[in-house]
């Protein structure tokens, strides 16, 4: 899967830095003109963004998917905090209002897991950028032990090759 445009509308702060302080992953604000934007944590890192794009191809989204079906429980609680963390993100003036005045969106905030999954019936995986950049926000992921033998190493050895200093 190719990797989406980023839109820095949506940046609202740094989330993780690589160990030479650059960004290599970023927070992004729940709301964007106006409707729900369903990714809390957006992969910057030119190398990750990479080497998650080569894996991807290789079939990491498949592996994903098989965990989420045998350890669905876990799953499913990983999108149910993901759509607590979009929620609590919004001012509680703004909570109120989606809730009372745009069901719509206060559903596809509340019921969207990472990336907008939807986590009724187990979920998903979705792609691979996402799910390391939650895993590195957050520091935990139901697929932990596979994303740390899949995407190794988490940090480039030549920076200046990413466009990195």
């Amino acid at each position: 899967m190719k990797a989406r445009a980023f839109d820095p509308a949506v940046a609202s702060g740094v989330a993780v830095r690589c160990s030479r302080g650059n960004p290599a992953v970023i927070t992004c604000r729940s709301i964007r003109d106006n409707k729900p934007f369903p990714t809390a944590f957006w992969l910057t890192c030119p190398w990750l963004v990479h080497l998650c794009g080569r894996l991807e191809s290789e079939g990491a989204i498949e592996l994903l998917e098989r965990d989420v079906k045998s350890n669905q429980p876990s799953w499913v609680s990983y999108h149910m905090r993901a759509a607590r963390l979009r929620i609590l993100s919004i001012s509680p003036m703004e909570r109120r209002f989606l809730h009372r005045f745009r069901k719509g969106e206060w559903r596809s905030l509340s019921l969207g897991g990472v990336g907008g999954i939807r986590y009724q019936g187990g979920g998903g995986a979705k792609c691979l950028h996402l799910q390391v950049a939650y895993w590195l926000a957050v520091g935990f992921h139901p697929a932990e032990e596979l994303l740390e033998r899949m995407v190794r190493p988490l940090e480039c050895e030549a920076p200046s090759k990413w466009g990195c200093q």
